[in-house]
């Protein structure tokens, strides 16, 4: 009878045309195999990397099997994601047959290729939430491990680390990426000594890249996580009582913080880089591009698009992800971004939401919203969904690619 359940459950989680629901072992492979790429950047900045070249690999399958599928789910988040996607290459596609400036196309090719990984995480953690999760917590601690070990022992003593990257800034976001996708991980579980030492890597790795934004923003997501859920009473504790520390030494003895920052190499160059903050001169908003929102203002309606930067007498784009969806893509694009992001995490715990506050933080000052890992981020929080109680105790007694195998055995 037990056997007949088991079979009954699993025969329910297949639709009217018998395809399965659970999770293809091929695109398993694919997914673990571009988490264990991501952090390595082999070509210039801006290019696809190895670790896209391989997820190309797992898109295709996943389009086809979603057009199979009778009833895909197809609720408010895939639509505006989607018209996003498809606003960003009509208007990229309008200047393109003007300027012939290929830029135009690669910047659609980002934004499309990056709202299909959305879609595609999401198929597969449909299917097989706890074995995705667990598969994919696995794979960011060992790339998490990968880069501590290269920037502590394989790149050279350099001002500001890039460790597998093209450029320290790079290294900043991945960190950020990485602190926020952690927390996510853990869904209902609360942090372990692993998840502390998983962090304190992230925050190393971090103060090695000296990026002001990626010290202020990941500060926060320390802060966000002392106060999540997932850190225990006895975490929630020790935070408070090293804050209080902190301030009270502070007060009382200022001398001994000094004399302790001067003995510190690390600690040093983060209250150096810190202390710098608006001496450098793309730490204004001209700096970043702002002032084009103000010369050009026809563009905030329908949008500039991502190329052909010698219209506005400048030769980069702007340094700023939000400032880019609004003056590129206008008040529409801007409008269905930022919608499409509430319908996310409307419906997630608080926490989730806390933590897009700093990654949308480090888009006022650096183009973040073309990386991949910010979509996978996105994808990862509202697979949330996925791990409501009444699944737990199918997935947990194996209802997930394993099952079929077991029960043809028995």
């Amino acid at each position: 009878m037990k056997k007949i359940k088991l079979y009954k459950a699993y025969q329910d989680t297949r639709d009217g045309r018998g395809i399965s629901r659970a999770l293809p072992g091929y695109l398993l492979i694919v997914w673990i195999s571009y988490l264990l790429l991501s952090p390595f950047y082999v070509f210039y900045s801006g290019m696809p990397q190895p670790a896209d070249m391989v997820l190309v690999l797992g898109l295709f399958p996943v389009v086809i099997l979603s057009a199979l599928l009778p009833d895909p789910k197809l609720d408010s988040a895939y639509l505006l994601g989607g018209a996003f996607a498809i606003l960003t290459f009509l208007v990229n596609l309008t200047y393109y047959t003007f300027t012939l400036d290929t830029l135009f196309l690669l910047s659609s090719a980002f934004y499309i290729f990056n709202f299909l990984t959305f879609c595609f995480v999401i198929f597969l953690f449909r299917r097989a939430p706890y074995t995705m999760n667990q598969a994919t917590y696995i794979c960011i601690s060992i790339i998490t491990v990968m880069q501590f070990l290269y920037v502590l022992f394989i790149e050279p003593s350099v001002p500001r680390h890039a460790g597998t990257f093209n450029n320290p800034n790079q290294l900043a976001y991945w960190s950020l990426l990485m602190a926020c996708i952690l927390i996510v991980l853990k869904r209902s579980q609360s942090l372990n000594i692993l998840d502390m030492v998983l962090f304190s890597m992230l925050a190393f790795i971090q103060a090695e890249a000296l990026s002001k934004a990626g010290l202020i923003t990941f500060g926060l997501v320390v802060v966000f996580m002392a106060f999540s859920p997932v850190t225990n009473k006895r975490l929630k504790a020790l935070f408070m009582l090293g804050l209080a520390a902190l301030i009270i030494t502070k007060v009382t003895a200022p001398g001994e913080i000094s004399i302790l920052i001067t003995n510190a190499d690390s600690i040093e160059a983060v209250s150096n880089r810190l202390a710098k903050i608006g001496d450098d001169t793309d730490d204004s908003a001209q700096g970043r591009g702002y002032s084009r929102l103000v010369e050009y203002p026809q563009y905030l309606i329908a949008g500039a698009g991502e190329g052909a930067h010698y219209r506005f007498n400048a030769r980069q784009e702007l340094h700023s992800g939000i400032a880019t969806i609004l003056f590129s893509y206008g008040i529409i694009g801007f409008t269905l971004f930022f919608t499409f992001l509430a319908m996310v995490f409307r419906k997630l715990p608080i926490y989730y939401g806390a933590l897009l506050i700093p990654i949308l933080l480090y888009g006022l000052t650096h183009q973040n919203f073309r990386n991949t890992g910010f979509w996978v981020f996105l994808a990862l929080s509202y697979s949330y969904a996925f791990f409501k109680p009444q699944q737990r105790e199918a997935q947990q007694r194996g209802l997930d690619h394993r099952l079929d195998f077991f029960i043809k055995k028995e």
